[in-house]
């Protein structure tokens, strides 16, 4: 928290998660911290992504397997012989881990934050009601309510 009525609400996802979900639990987040707070609106006044990108590579490898028979009478003898090799050469994996930070301003008054909300794709950040927001993104998400208690 930067101010009493500020805050910076950081969400990481996995590599399993889309950034679309990422946005999502951010913003239950920013309902969460506001509600916590004892405030009814928040408006988004900053954002980062702070996605991140990872690459490894599996090392690669060639197994040979090798059979055959061999025959024989008196001084004369054949051999017969077959052999195969598999190769798996070396494989990279790239794996996109999305995060965003956002930073909010709460109040209990809505109007008092209209002025404030960035513009993100052309559109000016509007305050959002925290408890309407939490419910809806919680039922649409399937997330468990926790008891919401006000931090003093």
């Amino acid at each position: 928290m930067t101010a009493p009525d500020e805050a910076v609400v950081t969400f990481r996802g996995n590599g399993y998660t889309s950034p679309e979900r990422v946005v999502e639990m951010t913003a239950l987040r920013c309902a969460e911290v506001t509600l916590q707070r004892g405030y009814r609106y928040f408006v988004a006044t900053g954002a980062s992504d702070i996605s991140r990108n990872f690459s490894f590579t599996t090392p690669g490898y060639a197994t040979t397997h090798a059979y055959g028979t061999v025959s024989g009478f008196g001084n004369f003898g054949t051999v017969s012989e077959n052999a195969y090799t598999t190769v798996s050469p070396p494989r990279t994996f790239n794996i996109y881990k999305p995060a965003v930070m956002i930073a909010i301003k709460m109040s209990n008054n809505e109007k008092s934050l209209e002025s404030l909300g960035i513009v993100i794709n052309g559109q000016k950040a509007l305050p959002k009601d925290a408890a309407f927001l939490s419910n809806s993104l919680r039922q649409y998400l399937s997330v468990k309510a926790r008891p919401c208690v006000p931090l003093k």
